[in-house]
C-alpha cells in the first residue's frame, strides 16, 4: 500500500509540475512552424489537451491504473513500448554500479574499521569521505578527462566497452560507496566494542576472518536497507551518468523528454523509478530479516 502511495504522489507531482513549467508542448509545433493552427487544435483535442487540467488528471489517472501509460506526444508511439527499449541499458548500468558499490563500501569500511589506528584504515576513512562528497557528475567528467589521457599513452588498448558500461558504472558505484562505507563503519566498531566480542577474543578467537565475521554480521542490516536506497539512488543517478557518457537509457529518455515537453514518457519513467524504489526497500527488509538472527527472535 505505501509504495502505490509512493508511486501516486510522484507521479502526480510529476504531472502537475511538468504542465505548470514546461506549459503546452503542442503549443510549441506551432512555435517552429511545424504545423498550421488548425492541426495543432486538431492535435490538441485528440490528445485531450483542451480539457480542464482536473479532467486531464483524472483521466490518466484511469489510464494509470488500467497500466495504460498513454502515447508520446511526439512520435504517437505507446509509452510501455518506449520505455521497453531503454530499460535493459539501465538496469545493466544500474546494477553494474550496485554492484561495484556493495563490494567497494565493504572493502572500505572494513578496513577502516577493522585498521583503525592504522594508515591503510584511515586512506579507507578518507577515499569514502571523498566519495560521499564528490557529485556523480563530476566524477564523470574527471574519469573521462582520465580515460582519455590514458588512451594517449597506450592506444593499442582497447577500452571501449569499459567506457561503455564500466567506466560509467564505476562512477555510479565510487558514489554510493562511500555512504555503504560509512555505515560498515560505524556498525563494525560498535561491535568491536560489545561484551560478546570481548567475550569472544577472551575464549581464544583471533583477530582473524572467524572473528571479523561475528563483527560484521550485526552490522549487514543496517547497510543492506543503505543499499537499497542506494539502488533506488543509482537507478535516479542514472539520468546525469547516461548524459555525461552518452547512453542510452532511461535517464536520456527522461531529460529528453522534460526538455521536449512530452508529458505521457516523462510521467511513465516517473512511475516506474517510484515502484522500483519501493521494491528495493521491501527487498532490503526481507534480507536483513534473513542476515540478522535478532530479527527473527523478535518476529
Amino acid at each position: 500500500m505505501e509504495g502505490l502511495l509512493t508511486a501516486w504522489a510522484a507521479v502526480s507531482l510529476t504531472f502537475f509540475a511538468l504542465r505548470v513549467v514546461a506549459g503546452d508542448p503542442v503549443a510549441s509545433l506551432l512555435s517552429q512552424g511545424l504545423a498550421s493552427p488548425e492541426q495543432v487544435e486538431s492535435l490538441r483535442r485528440s490528445l485531450g489537451l483542451d480539457a480542464p487540467l482536473l479532467i486531464q488528471y483524472l483521466r490518466f489517472l484511469r489510464g494509470f491504473l488500467r497500466g495504460d501509460l498513454g502515447v508520446s506526444l511526439y512520435t504517437g508511439r505507446p509509452v510501455s513500448v518506449v520505455i521497453a527499449e531503454q530499460l535493459p541499458a539501465t538496469i545493466v548500468l544500474a546494477l553494474t554500479g550496485l554492484s561495484l558499490a556493495i563490494f567497494f563500501g565493504l572493502c572500505l569500511g572494513v578496513t577502516a574499521a577493522w585498521k583503525e589506528h592504522s594508515a591503510a584504515g584511515r586512506l579507507a576513512a578518507r577515499v569514502a569521505g571523498l566519495a560521499t562528497a564528490l557529485p556523480v557528475a563530476f566524477t564523470g567528467v574527471i574519469s573521462l578527462l582520465l580515460y582519455r589521457y590514458i588512451l594517449q599513452f597506450f592506444p593499442s588498448i582497447s577500452i571501449i566497452a569499459s567506457r561503455r558500461l564500466l567506466l560509467p558504472a564505476t562512477v555510479l558505484g565510487f558514489a554510493s560507496a562511500g555512504a555503504i562505507a560509512r555505515v560498515v563503519q560505524a556498525g563494525l566498531v560498535e561491535s568491536m566494542r560489545s561484551p560478546y566480542m570481548l567475550a569472544a577474543r577472551a575464549r581464544g578467537i583471533g583477530r582473524g576472518v572467524r572473528l571479523l565475521w561475528h563483527a560484521l554480521r550485526p552490522a549487514l542490516p543496517p547497510a543492506t536497507s543503505l543499499s537499497a536506497l542506494e539502488a533506488a539512488y543509482l537507478f535516479a543517478g542514472t539520468v546525469v551518468t547516461e548524459t555525461v557518457f552518452s547512453r542510452p537509457g532511461l535517464g536520456r529518455l527522461l531529460v529528453n523528454s522534460i526538455l521536449q515537453g512530452d508529458y505521457p514518457i516523462a510521467q511513465g519513467v516517473v512511475a516506474l523509478a517510484a515502484l522500483f524504489y519501493t521494491a528495493s526497500h521491501i527487498i532490503a527488509d526481507i534480507l536483513a530479516f534473513l542476515i540478522d538472527p535478532r530479527l527473527r527472535r523478535t518476529a
